[in-house]
This record gives structure tokens, C-alpha cells and sequence, in this order.
């Protein structure tokens, strides 16, 4: 549901392949108040699209190649309030 949400695609290059490869990216990690790949917990669809929000969608490799600073983040990506 968060997955479809946010686009169904990585914001990146466009991966859609498998839904395990998605991975949400906090835009600021100050404003993170809980992992949403955390597996086993359960929370209301309005505390998930809250912090859904603050995220933007990417595979795995993107995702990684974003922390390792290969990927800069397109400037038009802000954190939605």
C-alpha cells in the first residue's frame, strides 16, 4: 500500500521489479521517527503515511549507492509537511 503510494517506482531510475527490492529513504533522517522496513510491526495507515511522506521510494541500489554519495537526490525531491 505505501509501496503503490508513493509511486510503485523507484524515484531514480524507474525499478519496479519485485516490491522486496524498494526501500523508503528518508529525505531528512532528524525528522525519522521510525523505520518503515522494520518487518512484524503494525501501525495505522495515518501513522505509516505520515512517515511514508517524509520518504522518497528507491531500490536497493539506488538506495545504497544514495549513502555511499554516487546519487544525487533530484533537486525538485523536498520533504512534504
Amino acid at each position: 500500500m505505501a509501496i503503490e503510494y508513493k509511486g510503485g517506482k523507484c524515484m531514480i531510475c524507474g525499478y519496479n521489479k519485485y516490491v522486496g527490492a524498494m526501500d523508503f529513504h528518508h529525505l531528512d533522517e532528524r525528522s525519522k521517527k521510525f523505520d518503515l522496513s522494520t518487518k512484524g510491526l503494525t501501525r495505522s495507515w495515518d501513522k505509516t503515511k505520515t512517515e511514508v511522506d517524509k520518504c522518497m521510494l528507491v531500490c536497493a541500489n539506488c538506495h545504497r549507492e544514495i549513502h555511499a554519495g554516487l546519487v544525487q537526490l533530484p533537486k525538485e525531491i523536498s520533504v512534504e509537511k
